[in-house]
């Protein structure tokens, strides 16, 4: 089974509102910023680790490279970790937008072909929600139904390379007007 793309999408929105967050920390100089910005890392490392990115590592080195200079004897110690600390955070911000773009252009096109297909199939009867019928279960008949409609195959064969069965589900659910 697929990881769920929708997952993998809201991962990375909280992941970098978070750098918001830190940033306000470096801007105000706290102390709690290099210890939040290392549980950050260490949670990026893990979760892009286990959606099996290999980009974690890159996590891993920004986080050796503040953890190295806490060791090295230098003037003016704390105005450079500072500075590493920023460009680390600065990089591993840009690594998260670059790995979430390809995912959101996926959703965005899924979302608009199902909203086109839910469009045309709104007033066809075949389509339509039975009275008594749960709305989980009236989503799973809708799209196993179109899966083999001769009109809509074609289309959902297209969705399904993009988005694992489990997104077409939510999207629809979520996109559907009873």
């Amino acid at each position: 089974m697929r990881t769920s793309i929708l997952e993998k999408h809201t991962f990375f929105e909280t992941s970098i509102m978070k750098v918001v967050l830190i940033s306000e920390l470096f801007r105000n100089k706290s102390s709690k910023f290099f210890s939040s910005l290392d549980e950050w890392l260490l949670d990026n490392e893990k979760m892009l680790k286990q959606l099996g990115y290999t980009e974690a590592s890159e996590f891993s080195i920004l986080q050796n490279q503040i953890s190295s200079l806490k060791l090295k004897d230098i003037q003016h110690k704390k105005r450079q970790q500072f500075l590493l600390s920023s460009e680390c955070l600065e990089k591993a911000h840009l690594i998260l937008i670059q790995l979430q773009e390809p995912i959101k252009t996926k959703i965005a096109q899924g979302k608009e072909t199902i909203k086109q297909i839910l469009t045309v199939i709104k007033e066809v009867p075949d389509f339509a929600k039975n009275k008594k019928e749960h709305f989980d279960t009236y989503i799973k008949r809708l799209w196993s139904k179109l899966k083999t409609d001769d009109q809509f195959k074609a289309i959902c064969m297209q969705i399904r390379t993009v988005l694992p069965e489990i997104d077409v589900l939510r999207i629809i659910a979520d996109e559907i007007e009873l």
